[in-house]
C-alpha cells in the first residue's frame, strides 16, 4: 500500500460561532432579569484582585492534517508508507551525518512523490533551504506545506521565520500571528512574535485577560453573590445570569455550563455599557483594548483570542479557516498596534 490517509474526525463549523436569531440583552435588560427573577442577586465589593491564570502548559499538537470544506472540518491521519519512511530516514541521516541539505532534499522529494499529502516532508525542504539562506525557495517550500494544511502552526511559524530572515516584515507578521492564534500559548512563538513585531514596528503586549470579579450561589440558597470591582458589574451581573439564572442560557440556545462565543460577547458588551458609570476610573488593559477592538469592529477577534483560546487553544481547529484569518486582524491592530519606530 502506497499510502494511508485514514479519516478520524468530522466537525461540524456550528461549534462556538454565532447562531442565527440570537439576541444581545442590553446592560438594562440584564438589569431587569435579575431584578424579575426568583434568584436574589446580591452586587458586593470586591476587595482582593483576581490574579492572571497562567496558560503556558496548554498546548497545541499538530499532528494531523485538518481540511476546511466550507460545510465541516475533516480531520486526516497520514501514515508513511515503507519506501518513504525509508526515504524519510535517510534524509534525516543525511542532516544529522553530513548536513547535506542537497541529498536530504531528494530524499524528501521522494517522500513526496510517494504520499504527496504528507506536508511535513515540505516543511523539512524548506528547513533546508533556509540553513543555506536560501529564503525564497524555503518560503516557497512552507507554502506547500500550509496548501495542505492551512492548520499547522509549525508550518505558519517556519515560513514567518524566513521572511524575517528575509527582511519581509509585513509577511513576517502575518505568518507569526497565525501561528500564535493556532498555538495561542505557546511561549516560544510568543516570544518570537515580539520580535517580528519591534522589527515590523508593532508592539506586542504579554497580558491575559482577567476579568475582576467572583461569583457564587450555595445549591440551598436563592441567593447569587456576585462581588466585583465597579468597572467590571456589567460583565459580573451578566456571567452570574448565565450561569445561575433558570433557563437563561437554553433560552439564548446554548447549553447551560459551557461557555460559548455567544455568552462571552453578550458578556463583553455589557462591560463595554458599564464603562459609562465610571468614566472616571483608571482603565485596565484589558478594558481599553476591548474597548478598541469594538471601535474597529474586531470583536470577535477579542472574544477568540483574548478570552476563549487561551484556555481551550484546542476550539481553534474547530473555527473555519475565514474566522482564523479575521482574527489577525484583531491581533495585529488590537492586541498589539503601531509603536514607535526603532532607533538607528
Amino acid at each position: 500500500m502506497l499510502k494511508k490517509i485514514t479519516p478520524i474526525l468530522i466537525i461540524s463549523l456550528g461549534y462556538m460561532l454565532p447562531v442565527f436569531g440570537q439576541t444581545v440583552h442590553k446592560a438594562e435588560d440584564m438589569y431587569k432579569i435579575s431584578h424579575g427573577s426568583i434568584l436574589h442577586y446580591n452586587i458586593l465589593p470586591l476587595k482582593e484582585t483576581v490574579p492572571d491564570k497562567d496558560y503556558s502548559g496548554l498546548h497545541n499538537e499538530a499532528n494531523d492534517i485538518r481540511i476546511d470544506t466550507g460545510a465541516k472540518i475533516i480531520v486526516t491521519s497520514i501514515l508513511l508508507s515503507k519506501a518513504a519512511d525509508s526515504a524519510w530516514y535517510a534524509a534525516e541521516n543525511a542532516l544529522t551525518e553530513d548536513k547535506d541539505y542537497k541529498s536530504a532534499r531528494q530524499f524528501y522529494k521522494t517522500v513526496l512523490e510517494l504520499q504527496p499529502d504528507y506536508y511535513p516532508a515540505s516543511i523539512q525542504i524548506g528547513k533546508t533551504f533556509e540553513q543555506e539562506e536560501n529564503y525564497e525557495k524555503a518560503e516557497s517550500a512552507y507554502k506547500l506545506a500550509l496548501a495542505k494544511n492551512f492548520y499547522d502552526y509549525q508550518s505558519h511559524w517556519d515560513l514567518a521565520d524566513a521572511y524575517h530572515k528575509d527582511a519581509k516584515y509585513d509577511e513576517a507578521v502575518n505568518e507569526i500571528t497565525l501561528a500564535s492564534i493556532l498555538n495561542r500559548n505557546d511561549t516560544a512563538i510568543l516570544s518570537d512574535m515580539k520580535e517580528i513585531y519591534l522589527d515590523a514596528h508593532l508592539s506586542f503586549g504579554s497580558w491575559v485577560f482577567t476579568p475582576q470579579y467572583k461569583i457564587s450561589k450555595a445549591s440551598t440558597s436563592r441567593d447569587v453573590n456576585i462581588m466585583t470591582k465597579p468597572d467590571w458589574e456589567g460583565y459580573a451581573v451578566a456571567k452570574a445570569i448565565w450561569k445561575y439564572e433558570p433557563g437563561y442560557a437554553e433560552s439564548q440556545g446554548e447549553k447551560p455550563g459551557v461557555n460559548s462565543y455567544f455568552e462571552e460577547k453578550e458578556c463583553l458588551l455589557n462591560l463595554l455599557a458599564g464603562q459609562d458609570k465610571h468614566i472616571d476610573a483608571e482603565l485596565e488593559k484589558h478594558i481599553e483594548v476591548l474597548k478598541k477592538a469594538n471601535e474597529l469592529h474586531l470583536l470577535d477577534g477579542f472574544i477568540y483570542y483574548e478570552v476563549l483560546l487561551p484556555s481551550n487553544p484546542a476550539l481553534v481547529y474547530q473555527l473555519p479557516t475565514n474566522v482564523v484569518r479575521s482574527m489577525k486582524n484583531y491581533v495585529v491592530l488590537g492586541h498589539g498596534g503601531e509603536a514607535p519606530k526603532k532607533k538607528k
